[in-house]
């Protein structure tokens, strides 16, 4: 029997170093992506999560081809 949320697709913005996927990985939660502009988390992310996707300014969310996700969440606004 699968746990409740088990298997949630989630889109990160303003994602930063990400603390929501280390909050939800044991949930067996995923990230679709992560929408992160400044250079230094951009490269925090590439290193723990070469499989995931940045896909930079949300601005641009019309341009990306990420499927569909269970649950947006941010911490915006960029500081």
């Amino acid at each position: 029997m699968a746990r409740v949320g088990e298997g949630m697709r989630y889109l990160s913005v303003c994602s930063g170093i990400e603390a929501a996927t280390v909050a939800w990985h044991p949930l067996g939660w995923t990230a679709a992506a992560y929408s992160e502009i400044e250079k230094f988390p951009s490269q925090v992310l590439a290193h723990h999560y070469p499989n995931t996707p940045n896909v930079g300014d949300m601005t641009k969310f019309k341009e990306w081809n990420i499927g569909s996700i269970d649950l947006l969440v941010g911490g915006t606004p960029c500081q």
